[in-house]
């Protein structure tokens, strides 16, 4: 399977990152209501932050919800992070 292919697969599979651009939707939406109030600059700062943390939980529950693949399994480089992990864990 060359680069195309496998690009159209997960492009298939994730449904174009749909779960991803939901999430961010919400977020900032949350991020628009935090702006729109009349609190300190600074307290709009950190919550602003705070707003973006749930991105990856929330995606992962929207995908859930909508029938997405969150990861896909068939891609090589899904597992290259734990592989790299065990390598380092060898040299340490």
């Amino acid at each position: 399977m060359d680069l195309n292919e496998l690009r159209n697969d997960c492009s298939l599979k994730q449904k174009k990152g749909l779960h991803f651009i939901i999430a961010s939707v919400i977020i900032w939406t949350a991020i628009l209501c935090v702006h729109l109030t009349q609190i300190p600059i600074l307290t709009k700062n950190f919550i602003t932050f705070c707003c973006t943390a749930p991105l990856m939980p929330l995606s992962y529950l929207i995908s859930k919800v909508i029938k997405v693949e969150f990861q896909n399994k068939d891609n090589p480089l899904t597992n290259l992070g734990i592989l790299l992990s065990f390598e380092v864990r060898k040299i340490l």
